[in-house]
């Protein structure tokens, strides 16, 4: 009887999943703005030209990575909490990463 029951809520998740609209990014995919956002996972975003970003947070376990082929404008609010990571890419000037320990202390400064 329960493995009945197993197989009916199997099968009921699987159908709803199934009808379910997804959302899903493909790798081309490029934006202007990338603002309001908690980020504590590892995130990339790719701007098209000039991608301009405020109102973000980076936690502790995040690692947010972004690009674009112009320029990069933080123009609001942006804060890197202790042991998060943020790399900037720009085609011009050359890009620079800062990398952080959790206590803060700048371990590494790199020219790309």
């Amino acid at each position: 009887m329960k493995e009945k029951q197993y197989i009916r809520l199997s099968l009921s998740l699987l159908l709803s999943l199934c009808f379910t609209p997804m959302a899903a990014t493909e790798l081309g995919d490029s934006v202007d703005t990338y603002q309001n956002q908690i980020v504590s996972t590892e995130v990339f975003v790719q701007g098209r030209n000039v991608l301009t970003s405020n109102n973000v947070t980076v936690t502790s376990t995040g690692n947010l990575t972004m690009s674009a082929p112009e320029q990069i404008l933080i123009t609001g609010d942006f804060e890197v909490q202790l042991g998060g990571q943020l790399n900037l890419y720009c085609e011009q000037p050359r890009s620079i990463v800062y990398n952080y320990d959790s206590s803060g202390n700048l371990i590494r400064r790199q020219t790309e």
